[in-house]
């Protein structure tokens, strides 16, 4: 039979078979994609809700204690990576930056973050003033241990310096116990933190990453946003410390400022789509989180400084 000669019906037919078919296919691949996502979040967790959890008295605990708190917040998702099913990925032989990048430039934000941090908890506020000594314990965790770049894998591998890094920071943590550590945190310190988070190099960079993000492909995109939301886990663990332990914070009247930039930034740590491209889940969303916060974060900023 000649195909002008198939009755119209049996077309109708043959054609809405192949759509169903074509269809079936579709949504059997968007199931395993979707379920192969879910099976991994059971494993290595992607949605992080909270931040991690300060002692419900942490604002009426001795100086020293807070200042156990606050390195233990900068840390603490570095900690997280490292403890993970996965270990460090972006240096790993089989579950590396290609094969896992999400989680690898996840990995690489709470890394640049935290070093950040780590700065400024070292050099400013664990120190009784500008001409006072540093703690050796926190020089040589950041000099020598988390300067080394995430994506070493050989001498010395990454993933074993940073964990040396945290042991010397047990170190200064058990000097304040002993009080042969300072731990000296001064409104100025507290403006001073507000100021780096919300500066170039953290929130400003952060924001940097996301820019032109229509214009990226998507390989580089997800990458660039997931390494945003690594930044942010710290830095979110890091203020919500921060506001809980100094109360001198929220006497500001900023309990509506921290409110709103808390939740913008819990936004941004549950950010996992199924998929990133250029112009579905572009990272626009994210820039709008970001600079919702941000303006949150400076207008607690100025009013420490006044």
């Amino acid at each position: 039979m000649k195909l002008d000669q198939v009755p119209g019906w049996l077309k109708a037919h043959f054609v809405f078979r192949t759509i169903a078919v074509q269809l079936a296919i579709l949504i059997g691949l968007f199931l395993v994609i979707w379920g192969a996502q879910k099976a991994y979040s059971k494993i290595d967790q992607t949605r992080f809700p909270q931040p991690v959890e300060v002692p419900e008295n942490a604002a009426a605990l001795p100086e020293n204690e807070k200042g156990k708190i606050l390195l233990d917040a900068i840390t603490h998702q570095l900690r997280h990576e490292l403890d993970t099913p996965f270990g460090w990925t972006f240096n790993d032989i089989v579950f590396n930056r290609f094969f896992m990048d999400n989680r690898a430039y996840r990995e690489y934000g709470v890394y640049y973050a935290t070093k950040f941090l780590l700065d400024l908890y070292a050099t400013q506020i664990a120190r009784l003033g500008s001409a006072d000594r540093e703690s050796d314990f926190l020089y040589k965790a950041r000099i020598n241990s988390f300067a080394i770049d995430p994506r070493s894998f050989m001498f010395p591998s990454a993933e074993g310096s940073y964990e040396k890094g945290l042991k010397l920071l047990e170190q200064y943590k058990e000097s304040l116990d002993s009080g042969k550590g300072i731990y000296n945190v001064r409104s100025d310190d507290l403006y001073a933190s507000f100021v780096t988070v919300t500066g170039d190099n953290l929130l400003g960079r952060a924001l940097g990453l996301l820019e032109n993000s229509q214009a990226m492909p998507f390989y580089e995109l997800d990458n660039r946003i997931y390494e945003v939301q690594g930044m942010v886990l710290v830095l979110r663990d890091f203020l919500n410390a921060l506001y809980q332990l100094y109360p001198e914070i929220r006497a500001k009247n900023n309990e509506d400022n921290m409110a709103s930039a808390m939740a913008y930034l819990n936004r941004i740590c549950n950010y996992d789509p199924l998929y990133i491209t250029s112009f579905f889940n572009s990272g626009e969303l994210i820039v709008s989180w970001l600079l919702f916060a941000k303006a949150r974060l400076e207008d607690i900023r100025d009013s420490i400084r006044i």
